[in-house]
């Protein structure tokens, strides 16, 4: 018998890839979508089951009608840098969601969570600082699932991401906008370059989501664990002159162009010892910039 998941955050890029290889497994596939999300590209056809639920309702009969062996909860608001008003949607998405589908999980006895976090949750290489109110929400939510860990016997995994990329994301990510600056050959403006970046393949991510899947499987209920997915570390100046070297092209980069953030992370929290058992990336930011520039 095919096993069954709950995915949230189906039409997010890592979401979307993680729908596609659990089909490609023989999984049965649900996904959690709101009112207003975009469905029409879903690659998924009628093979993914969606159950469209307002962001703040009960998700119990949603998760009632998937039944999942494991949910997958991806769904998140990203926000670098955040107005007054945009605090709410913030909350309702990062806080109030993850409660209801925690609430929804036990009311079923469904008691096998993948979590997703962020390694914004460390700022300065602390055990936590949020960089943002987005990590800090983020971690909101983690403390939410200790709650429901412990009173309700679910088994938490939470894997906290650093950057991804990957081919066919439409996210303005830094390797993408490189790409994309050595295919136009116009010139790009960029931070001063000195901070450190953290990048793994969506493949190795997706992977790292499977390997948790079989973890949260074995590990004790009542259990929340939290583990980094890391990949290669560049400093964003050799970055981009790796990018040039593999392109065999001269990139017009003006650094200083643009400012840091307020908060910038100039050094991503160190994940050894905290790398997820069994997971090592396998993909490099070489290969793929040679699969998207066709070299």
């Amino acid at each position: 018998m095919s096993r069954r998941a709950l995915i949230t955050g189906v039409t997010g890029y890592i979401g979307g890839e993680l729908a596609k290889r659990l089909l490609a497994d023989g999984w049965q596939v649900d996904a959690i979508v709101r009112p207003q999300s975009d469905v029409a590209a879903l690659p998924f056809g009628t093979t993914v089951k969606l159950h469209t639920v307002d962001s703040r309702r009960d998700l119990t009969s949603a998760v009632a009608f998937a039944k999942p062996d494991i949910v997958f909860h991806l769904a998140s608001l990203y926000l670098a840098d955040h107005k007054s008003d945009q605090i709410p949607a913030l909350v309702e998405s990062n806080i109030l969601f993850p409660a209801l589908l925690a609430e929804a999980m036990a009311a079923n006895g469904v008691r096998h969570l993948i979590n997703t976090g962020t390694a914004w949750q460390h700022f300065k290489g602390e055990e936590y600082l949020p960089v943002n109110l987005y990590a800090a929400t983020k971690q909101a939510a983690e403390d939410l699932l200790l709650y429901y860990a412990d009173a309700h016997n679910l088994s938490v995994v939470t894997l906290r991401l650093f950057d991804t990329y990957g081919m066919g994301d439409k996210r303005r990510k830094l390797i993408q906008i490189l790409i994309d600056a050595v295919r136009s050959g116009l010139p790009l403006d960029m931070s001063p370059g000195e901070q450190v970046v953290d990048m793994t393949h969506v493949d190795d991510v997706i992977d790292a989501f499977l390997i948790a899947a079989d973890t949260v499987s074995r590990i004790d209920p009542g259990t929340h664990e939290a583990f980094f997915v890391s990949g290669e570390r560049y400093q964003v100046k050799s970055l981009v002159n790796l990018v040039a070297g593999v392109s065999k092209r001269t990139l017009q980069v003006n650094f200083g162009g643009r400012p840091y953030r307020q908060r910038e992370v100039m050094t991503p929290i160190a994940s050894d010892g905290r790398v997820l058992p069994g997971w090592q990336a396998r993909r490099t930011l070489v290969d793929e910039i040679e699969r998207q520039l066709h070299l």
